[in-house]
């Protein structure tokens, strides 16, 4: 078991360096070094103008490192067919699942220690019972509860936990556990953290005569995995996941900004709207980048911000353009590829006016008026060159290699 683990981590480990080249290109690697040097500096400024026990710094505090806790769960990379053809070798999935869960562990421990390191800042300027001890403890208390978190999950592929257990171990005592290491003593939020961890590992080491439930196991990596995925396919298609189609009324009234005179127009805009997939990304991008744009106050760093988030809308948005070409229907229309074109730009273009315009009102209250107004400009032309130049090129090579 120790080797089909093995085998099963060095294929994830081939995905998943096969998409981050496409996440961590040249441009996202510059605008990754100006976001993250431009949050940096204004979190030190942030700082500096903070004054020690202020009300709101400990409650903050907690709610970070509550969902810092929530990062990151268990990767089993256990495959459907594994149900079928490795059933009779149940008993011995004990060891497989424990290479899992010392692999989620560590990656795990890294998230908690990266965040930790970012609010040491934050604790000894707002804590008033700061000290190297203290923060110390603080760490050793988030990986222990880490380490809860996952045993939970470990003993969850195995006993049939009922959600009221799972809500006691993986939310509730988090929550209590934190609560007592900020406002009464860390000393005993640390005792109680390690006798609810010795009470995880006695009911870990018990599941080693129980039955795998499968279902759940293969449910769960399944859900991680689209996570996954749904991540890498803001910066390039990814074959794996699968489009749903639903309808939604709610945005009917929102057709009529759209072109409508064509096929084309008629179903790129709707199969837009009721794409979960394609929805769903234009949408996160643009909170995402809404997000950013509204709580950063450094005009550089918004401006470059944007023009990534319109970027990477735009880019991602472009393989839609052939989403209809295996519908023989199609093609019954007497519409030229160039119309078809036409269509499909015209719809990008509204629909990324529409996230320029949120760009634009959002960094009027970040940034003032004069920056949001270089930001439009910036991005229209960001726009024009994207639909008119790039998208043409792109697409047009890829219909002369079909």
């Amino acid at each position: 078991m120790n080797s089909l683990f093995k085998n099963r981590f060095n294929a994830h480990l081939i995905e998943m360096t096969k998409y981050l080249k496409y996440v961590f290109n040249d441009f996202f690697v510059i605008a990754l070094m100006f976001i993250f040097g431009g949050l940096l500096y204004e979190y030190s400024i942030a700082i500096k103008h903070l004054s020690i026990g202020i009300w709101w710094g400990q409650p903050l505090v907690l709610i970070i490192l509550f969902i810092s806790l929530q990062l990151g769960g268990l990767a089993n990379f256990i495959k459907k067919a594994d149900y079928v053809f490795l059933l009779p070798q149940e008993k011995q999935f004990y060891n497989y699942f424990n290479s899992a869960m010392k692999y989620s562990y560590l990656m795990a421990s890294i998230i908690q220690i990266f965040i930790w390191l970012i609010l040491i800042p934050l604790i000894s300027k707002t804590f008033i019972n700061f000290s190297k001890v203290y923060i110390i403890i603080l760490l050793i208390l988030l990986l222990v509860n880490k380490y809860i978190i996952l045993g939970t999950s470990f003993i969850d592929m195995y006993n049939n936990f009922s959600n009221k257990r799972n809500l006691i171990f993986k939310i509730i005592f988090p929550i209590i556990s934190l609560s007592i290491f900020i406002w009464l003593s860390d000393i005993l939020s640390i005792a109680l953290s390690l006798i609810v961890l010795v009470y995880i590992i006695v009911l870990k080491k018990k599941c080693v005569r129980l039955s795998i439930h499968w279902n759940k196991v293969i449910n769960n990596e399944s859900s991680r995995m689209h996570r996954i995925y749904q991540f890498f396919n803001m910066f390039t298609d990814v074959p794996m996941l699968d489009g749903k189609v639903k309808r939604r009324k709610y945005l009917d009234p929102f057709l009529k900004l759209f072109k409508n005179d064509n096929v084309f127009s008629y179903l790129f805009i709707r199969g837009i709207f009721r794409d979960k997939e394609i929805s769903g990304l234009y949408t996160r991008l643009s909170l995402i980048g809404s997000l950013l744009i509204l709580f950063i106050n450094n005009k550089y760093v918004v401006i470059l911000l944007s023009m990534l988030f319109i970027y990477l809308i735009v880019f991602q948005m472009i393989p839609y353009y052939f989403n209809f070409d295996e519908n023989v229907f199609t093609y019954i229309y007497p519409i030229s590829n160039k119309n078809k074109l036409s269509s499909f730009v015209n719809i990008i273009n509204k629909l990324m006016y529409l996230t320029i315009t949120l760009f634009f009102v959002l960094s009027i209250f970040s940034n003032g008026v004069y920056t949001a107004l270089i930001l439009l400009i910036i991005d229209l032309v960001e726009l024009l060159l994207l639909t008119h130049l790039y998208m043409n090129k792109k697409i047009n090579k890829a219909e002369l290699k079909s």
